[in-house]
């Protein structure tokens, strides 16, 4: 697998990557707490994680593990076009991340971000300061726990005025298959029933590759079609 450079703007914006690279650093050294949070939460020990699966992203010389973000403008609706569902409800309509976990840092004045609970409704999450995370459970986070973790459906709505979101896509190595490694028999649920938005037809892939890969298909169909 080849992966281009990044286009960064350096010659108008020189300061944009120095920033970014620090930023993604210090969200990725959260993402490996919370990672191991959840680890010692289902009696694993954390290092099977870390020394198989996980490597130190930025400034290490082994395989780093598989990370991206985006830097995202939801421009509110446009007046002067048709007010379709499509094109002025949501930004973002429902779905479940592919990855591990998503680290959000959120507009603080405006959101639009929802996710839903167990029973199906609906909620809002409050614009947030810079020094609060949003974390969602991605679909590989399902795979490695057996499905004690649950992906976190969501969705944007469309906000009135402009909204920025820095996501931060959390993952194993490309080259990783994941596989549960706790003991459902072993664990206290708690969660009795399920009335969540699940995607038809949609097959869960270890490989972090793959799952990566089908989210990225099915986002741009006409690309890969």
């Amino acid at each position: 697998l080849r992966v281009a450079e990044n286009p960064w703007p350096d010659t108008i914006q020189p300061s944009l990557r120095p920033a970014i690279n620090d930023y993604v650093n210090g969200v990725l050294s959260i993402g490996d707490q919370l990672r191991d949070a959840l680890c010692l939460g289902m009696g694993i020990d954390p290092s099977h994680l870390s020394d198989s699966m996980f490597r130190k992203t930025l400034g290490d010389e082994q395989e780093p593990n598989f990370w991206s973000m985006k830097l995202v403008s939801y421009p509110p609706p446009d007046k002067n076009t048709n007010n379709n569902v499509s094109d002025a409800e949501y930004g973002v309509g429902t779905h479940a991340d592919s990855n591990f976990m998503t680290m959000i840092l959120q507009d603080a004045k405006n959101s639009g971000l929802q996710v839903q609970t167990i029973d199906g409704k609906w909620i809002d999450v409050p614009p947030t300061p810079a020094n609060v995370l949003i974390c969602n459970i991605g679909e590989l986070a399902q795979i490695f726990s057996g499905g004690y973790l649950m992906a976190t459906p969501h969705r944007v709505l469309r906000p009135q005025d402009s909204r920025i979101s820095l996501p931060v896509f959390y993952n194993p190595k490309l080259d990783h298959a994941m596989e549960s490694m706790v003991n459902p028999e072993e664990l206290i649920w708690n969660r009795q029933g399920q009335n969540q938005w699940l995607r038809k037809e949609n097959t869960l892939m270890g490989s972090v590759g793959e799952n990566s890969f089908k989210s990225l298909a099915r986002s741009h169909a006409e690309v890969f079609n």
